[in-house]
């Protein structure tokens, strides 16, 4: 199987789990990763553990004004770099995880007759997952909400694969790997694997509002990106405030099981980790890209897993009076969380995997009944 990836962890950490669950049964799986220059030592640390198996993409320099010249020329070299593969690997099915390395790679095995499978993490479906569905055998989607909107076309629910520690780590242990006390009411701050300039900015502007009391008594545990963590830092070490700012958490398991309550983007990789460990979320879905995060932060709040605040409604009073009434409501808190629960799918890479060998067993059925048609045509 090969596997396809764009570079940033929403995308690649499901195509990472997805490959370690075929390995486990045996399935020979590479994986194919997108880079960007931005993110690169970021993308490198979550697939160092699939070293063996993992390939990374040269990486691309993406700008508002060479974008789209530059992916046009990076798809001709991916559309040759993956016939060659082809060639010396022939895998069975090729799966797209989405962004716009996915596109010239599914269409190059599909020209091939290999089979293609894609697999949707948002709610609302990717450019490149939209334009894909009908040249592929499958597409699996992470909610029974995208399945609605497309129609008859061979799709499955599978749910988003998480990484295995997720939901497995004490509090005591997660805080202690973190540096943090247990005991202390904690705020867990998350921009998403590359941080959040935006949530970045609402928290500094929301420092100032905190109260005496919430000063002492919170814990804030903030992953801000690299751009911003020191500055962060600072500002909340002025305020006298227990905190801790950093670029990146390699143990998200760590994180999640230090928190009490998460101040997060909707990304789909977190909103399956927040279902997974059962956290209540105020989330401030990324504007942009579709609206994908919007959709995703509805689907929790529909469940009642949390809230959602758009971003241009997002003032700093609104945001923390959020995180006040959960933050004073640890019955709300487990309520909340155990409604999340609810999007959680415990067996999502195990799913996938099924709906992947199943496609591969399909494409080599018929190519068996078409070699024996044309032997029968032949004699």
């Amino acid at each position: 199987m090969l596997l396809v990836a764009e570079g940033s962890g929403g995308h690649l950490i499901p195509a990472l789990q997805t490959a370690r669950a075929l390995a486990e049964a045996g399935v020979r799986t590479r994986v194919w990763y997108a880079l960007r220059t931005q993110t690169a030592p970021l993308t490198r640390t979550l697939a160092e553990d699939m070293k063996t198996s993992a390939v990374e993409l040269d990486p691309l320099p993406i700008s508002r004004t060479g974008g789209v010249l530059a992916r046009l020329w990076q798809g001709g070299r991916l559309w040759r770099r993956a016939g060659r593969c082809f060639s010396a690997f022939a895998p069975d099915v090729v799966v797209g995880f989405g962004g716009w390395v996915s596109a010239p790679v599914v269409m190059a095995a599909r020209r091939r007759g290999i089979g293609c499978l894609l697999h949707e993490q948002n709610v609302v479906m990717g450019r490149a997952n939209r334009w894909l569905t009908p040249w592929v055998d499958r597409v699996a989607v992470s909610f029974r909400a995208t399945q609605e909107t497309l129609g008859g076309r061979a799709s499955v629910v599978t749910g988003l694969p998480v990484r295995p520690r997720i939901g497995c780590v004490s509090r005591a242990d997660g805080a202690r790997q973190l540096a943090l006390d247990p005991s202390r009411f904690t705020l867990l701050v998350l921009g998403g694997s590359q941080g959040s300039r935006t949530l970045n900015r609402l928290m500094t502007d929301l420092i100032p509002l905190l109260s005496m009391e919430e000063r002492v008594a919170w814990q804030i545990l903030h992953i801000g990106g690299a751009a911003d963590a020191v500055a962060l830092q600072a500002a909340y070490a002025a305020a006298g405030l227990t905190a801790r700012a950093v670029p990146f958490v390699a143990a998200m398991e760590a994180a999640y099981a230090a928190a009490d309550l998460v101040l997060s983007r909707s990304g789909a990789s977190t909103v399956a980790e927040l279902a997974r460990c059962g956290l209540a979320a105020v989330l401030i879905p990324y504007p942009h890209a579709n609206g994908h995060q919007r959709a995703n932060a509805r689907a929790v709040e529909r469940v009642g897993g949390g809230f959602a605040i758009e971003e241009p409604d997002a003032a700093p009073a609104r945001v923390l009076n959020a995180l006040r009434r959960l933050a004073a409501d640890a019955a709300l808190r487990e309520r909340m969380g155990a409604h999340i629960r609810q999007l959680d799918q415990p067996a999502a890479a195990e799913r996938l995997r099924a709906a992947i060998v199943e496609v591969a067993r399909t494409r080599n059925t018929r190519r068996d009944v078409a070699a024996v048609r044309q032997a029968q045509v032949a004699g």
